[in-house]
């Protein structure tokens, strides 16, 4: 006696197989034969014309606090997912949440429809509020560099002090040993664009510790700042010196000046991997790209200090006049 039996489905088994037909039964919620089967089921689904697959793994999200406002997660659920991993890109809004990342923590869910109730300030909160809240997927959240630079930093565009640099140790630690599954940058955005490598490395080598992944939305992926294979270097750099699992988030030739310097990418990724660098990287499947306003428009250096002194800057005509240059 099946609890479930999904008869004449296409089944896309995950390996590489193409897809067959068969039917898929379970017990307990794990699935215990797949073939042309007999019996009988507490729950029949026909599923000819359908496709019957493992759920899919949306390995680039930032859906961090999109659990608590629809735990039921329907957007991503309907198209098949059922695992994320969120905190991406030096983002995980959620936690920790201390110093500047909290002010711009109260601003942001200020704005929802949905009134948060945010009692938490550290990452073992954080999750248990998604916990409490009856999530339907699977879902792991990375801390990011950026909210934890904020912490301690602030929006301040310099190198932290040995006590700051101290803290920011911590705060990764503890929000790993509280459920973080890795440490991500987003070098492309303030404040992450603000620290140099040996700051990353530092950081970085605290989640190896730990053995976590490290993600990052490089400093460029194209020609805005150091250039594209400079960006890529530097995330492979980040690997060979503290034997961390890099992961180049949605990897990109992002304008026309560097079209076509895709191969040049995988060369430098498999050569590092051949010298003994984990080294992967993940892309999505369609050709535009999405950031917020100011990372995609603003000069680094007009974020300095955060949003009020970004808009003193705006409303200043001839500062205006450099941004709009730069």
């Amino acid at each position: 006696m099946y609890d479930l039996l999904i008869q004449n489905g296409s089944v896309v088994d995950g390996t590489g197989s193409k897809a067959y037909l068969a039917d898929v039964a379970a017990v307990d919620e794990e699935i215990v034969a797949i073939g042309k089967l007999e019996g009988d089921a507490t729950r029949i689904v026909d599923a000819k014309g359908m496709v019957v697959s493992p759920g899919f793994i949306d390995l680039h999200t930032h859906s961090d606090l999109s659990f608590l406002l629809d735990p039921t997660a329907q957007s991503k659920i309907r198209q098949g997912v059922t695992f994320e991993l969120a905190g991406n890109c030096g983002g995980s809004y959620g936690a920790p949440l201390e110093g500047g990342a909290l002010e711009s923590f109260k601003k942001r869910v200020s704005e929802y429809p949905d009134n948060l109730d945010v009692n938490w300030k550290d990452f073992g909160g954080y999750l248990d509020t998604i916990q409490s809240a009856g999530t339907t997927l699977n879902l792991a959240v990375q801390v990011g560099h950026g909210t934890v630079r904020s912490c301690v930093l602030g929006m301040d565009s310099r190198a932290p002090d040995r006590d700051e640099m101290n803290r920011m140790k911590e705060l990764i630690s503890e929000s790993i040993e509280l459920g973080a599954m890795g440490f991500s940058t987003g070098l492309f955005y303030a404040p992450g664009s603000y620290a140099r490598l040996e700051e990353v490395i530092e950081l970085a080598s605290i989640a190896a510790d730990h053995g976590v992944i490290y993600s990052t939305h490089m400093r460029d992926e194209g020609t805005q700042n150091t250039g594209l294979m400079v960006a890529v270097s530097e995330a492979i750099e980040v690997g060979r010196r503290t034997g961390i699992k890099v992961e180049i988030s949605h990897v990109k030739c992002k304008g026309p000046a560097v079209w076509g310097m895709a191969g040049n990418i995988l060369d430098l990724v498999e050569r590092s991997r051949r010298e003994g660098i984990d080294v992967a990287g993940d892309q999505y499947p369609y050709t535009a790209s999405s950031t917020g306003l100011t990372g995609g428009l603003f000069p680094r250096w007009s974020l300095v200090g955060g949003r009020e002194a970004t808009l003193a800057r705006i409303a200043d005509n001839g500062v205006r006049g450099r941004m709009l240059e730069d």
